[in-house]
């Protein structure tokens, strides 16, 4: 079956899968098996010391895959945690354009010039965010989609969070630009689920990293597959819902579907057989699946 959606559209991508920023890991080799899979891989910039490595890197990922990848850059992290230079990113982006690197995505607050910039130089600019709110901020930015992460997720964990249910009901009411739903999804019922809602991608990090080509520990991949997700400590720890302040949490609900590590190439392949075997099931007969709105 061929996926369409505007974010394949936009992306140059086979499937509707984007793989989320590596928790500041040099995430060479995942990149390009993402983006080999058919996903779209992500480079994390913020892992990066200096103009020469972070170059290397885009060199060293175009020699094991032709195919399209983008970069997380975000010059004002969301909680303070950076301690890198803006300056340092907006050359990043520099290198990203010579590199002919067209998407960027970026998060956290006070980024307007940022994206403005990414704008001249004619890249796409996907951003991402916690709550409707800053989404909406995001629209009027200038952004050209809008990856919307659910209480379940990792990362920045913010104390006006929604559920990845509450905001894909939503979003398609409140919302002009592409969504990109993200927050505890890693199989083909989740992607499905979220692009029969109104997304037009998902977006993936807990279920990648424990890939073979994930750059984090192996302690940390059986972490996520021996995690419960019914575990009340568990959902206590992910969803933070006594939280006060904005918080980094590793680990997403995602975690409780994953049972061994697999490698990028048939984490996807699982995703996609899995949805189109479901919509098989319900009758669906067409060569492809249209989900351009």
């Amino acid at each position: 079956m061929i996926w369409k959606t505007k974010i394949t559209e936009m992306l140059g991508i086979k499937y509707p899968i984007i793989l989320g920023a590596a928790a500041g890991k040099h995430n060479i080799k995942l990149t390009a098996a993402v983006s080999n899979a058919g996903g779209f891989g992500i480079l994390t910039g913020s892992s990066f010391r200096n103009q020469e490595k972070f170059r290397n890197a885009l060199l060293e990922i175009k020699e094991i895959t032709n195919k399209s990848f983008g970069i997380n850059l975000t010059p004002n992290n969301p909680v303070g945690f950076s301690k890198e230079p803006i300056p340092k990113f907006f050359r990043f982006l520099e290198i990203a354009k010579e590199e002919q690197i067209n998407t960027i995505i970026t998060a956290g607050s006070k980024i307007e010039e940022f994206g403005k910039k990414i704008k001249e130089y004619e890249m796409n600019w996907i951003h991402k965010v916690t709550t409707m709110r800053h989404a909406m901020y995001g629209e009027k930015m200038g952004a050209d989609a809008i990856i919307l992460t659910g209480l379940e997720g990792a990362g920045f964990k913010n104390p006006k969070q929604n559920t990845f249910l509450i905001n894909m009901v939503n979003a398609d009411r409140i919302l002009k630009l592409p969504l990109i739903a993200s927050g505890g999804i890693s199989n083909g019922k989740g992607m499905l689920m979220a692009l029969i809602s109104g997304a037009q991608a998902v977006h993936l990090c807990t279920a990648f990293l424990a890939t073979t080509e994930s750059p984090i520990p192996d302690s940390w991949k059986q972490r996520i597959i021996d995690t419960d997700c019914f575990d009340p400590n568990i959902i206590k720890k992910v969803c933070q819902f006594d939280l006060d302040t904005p918080k980094i949490n590793d680990l997403s609900l995602a975690a409780g579907t994953v049972n061994k590590i697999i490698s990028a190439e048939e984490l996807v392949n699982n995703i996609i057989n899995e949805a189109e075997k479901i919509l098989k099931n319900l009758g669906f007969q067409e060569d492809i699946i249209n989900f351009i709105q």
